[in-house]
């Protein structure tokens, strides 16, 4: 009897203690944060033993690879396991997740270099919390299996433990915002919250914005160094490549299309381009960089194709996958024609444009801002702003200088007037709003 009574109160004990973690969970648990993982991971274990083709990443895939038409094109059952931010170690091991009851025929590993290079990530040397945060809300609604807690115990050090276990302990700093924990609830009891599923379907997340000019001011996030891959990312990388070829799946390495504001903000990208290149020939998989395709093949940078800086809208998408799979499914030899060799080479042979502006912070408050042009000397520039609250003054006539400065608190419209040296009659203009 002393037995059952000690059972019968361990039981007691973890059913309350899940009652009390569960309604904690459901006070503090953003209704937003993890809603594309979980709505990912539902459709993925509903069509699980169907996929055949695999597409991995972050962001840059859901929204950019439309399963449906590649189900068109191969005549095979195609699925984005994406999530926002997704880490190299978190696609290796999504990638386990999904060869554990599919028999997978091809996998698409995209590379975006936001989320694998050193400044980013590299949570074994320097644990960061907020990148930390993106394996926690995969692992929140993944099945549990021995790749799960393998996946838990590799990516969540010792002291970050009850933060991955227990959702509501990433929200400590909520714990007394009763505002906070109001509207969490409303949203959360709202009989309108539920998504429809087929707006996540096969993991597609499709947009319908589309990238305004006014709206091209970029905070630069990156200027890359040599080898700039984080080393846990490349770790993790050359797992899941080694993965699949142990398991004679072939695997192409690929990176999405991003609007040219942003690369020409990141500069010395060829580096990660290099990195990238070099250890796909070392294990002799295709890789495939498609900001470095040229214009001619795939014209896809217009704003029209945009739904942001990084991210292709609806009828990009579509634009984007088609040639996607013409080049992966083409021969190797042959697809070279499509690229340039380099980012600095494609720059070099662009005609001359100006994709919007690009800014830093100095330490005494003051954006730092750049144009980001194609060209160095062979552009000139008109620098206009038009203060919401002022008069409108010149920064600059026309001369080559890209640079310039203005105070964090002005807010207004700079126009920017740009043209080939000394030749007016190839003058353009774009206003971008600050």
């Amino acid at each position: 009897m002393r037995k059952i009574k000690r059972i019968v109160q361990v039981l007691a004990g973890f059913f309350i203690f899940y009652g009390i973690a569960a309604t904690l969970n459901f006070l503090y648990m953003a209704e937003g944060d993890s809603r594309i993982e979980r709505d990912v991971w539902n459709d993925f274990y509903k069509n699980q033993g169907k996929i055949s083709y695999l597409y991995l990443g972050s962001s840059h895939v859901y929204c950019d690879i439309n399963p449906f038409m590649l189900d068109e094109r191969n005549g095979q059952f195609n699925f984005d396991l994406a999530t926002p931010g997704q880490l190299m170690d978190g696609t290796y091991y999504l990638l386990r997740e999904a060869d554990r009851e599919n028999n997978l025929s091809n996998v698409y590993i995209e590379l975006y270099y936001y989320v694998n290079v050193k400044e980013n990530f590299n949570h074994r040397e320097e644990p960061v919390k907020q990148y930390s945060f993106r394996n926690w809300k995969i692992l929140d609604d993944m099945k549990f299996s021995y790749n799960k807690f393998d996946y838990f115990r590799q990516s969540t050090q010792l002291e970050q433990w009850p933060d991955a276990i227990l959702g509501f302990v990433r929200y400590r700093s909520k714990i007394s915002d009763w505002g906070y924990i109001r509207n969490n609830v409303i949203q959360k009891c709202d009989p309108e919250r539920k998504y429809k599923s087929e707006d996540f379907s096969r993991g597609y997340v499709p947009r319908n914005g589309v990238y305004q000019e006014q709206e091209r001011l970029f905070m630069q996030e990156h200027i890359l160094g040599e080898e700039p891959m984080a080393k846990t990312s490349e770790e993790y990388l050359r797992k899941a490549i080694t993965y699949c070829q142990q398991r004679e799946i072939p695997v192409t390495l690929f990176i999405s299309p991003i609007y040219e504001l942003q690369l020409i903000s990141t500069e010395d990208y060829d580096n990660y381009v290099d990195q990238v290149r070099q250890i796909a020939e070392e294990y002799q998989v295709d890789f495939y960089d498609f900001n470095l395709v040229k214009e001619e093949y795939l014209p896809i940078q217009q704003m029209k194709y945009f739904s942001d800086v990084g991210h292709l809208n609806e009828v990009g998408s579509n634009l984007f996958t088609d040639f996607f799979w013409q080049v992966v499914s083409g021969n190797t030899s042959h697809n070279q024609k499509y690229f340039y060799d380099s980012y600095e080479q494609k720059l070099h042979k662009q005609k001359p444009m100006v994709y919007g502006l690009y800014y830093r912070i100095s330490e005494d408050n003051i954006r730092n801002i750049w144009i980001a042009s194609n060209k160095g000397t062979e552009m000139e520039y008109r620098i206009t702003c038009r203060p919401n609250e002022g008069e409108q003054y010149t920064v600059q006539d026309f001369h080559v200088n890209k640079e310039f400065t203005l105070d964090m608190g002005e807010q207004g419209t700079c126009v920017i007037t740009y043209r080939i040296l000394n030749m007016p009659d190839t003058e353009q203009t774009i206003e971008i709003v600050y």
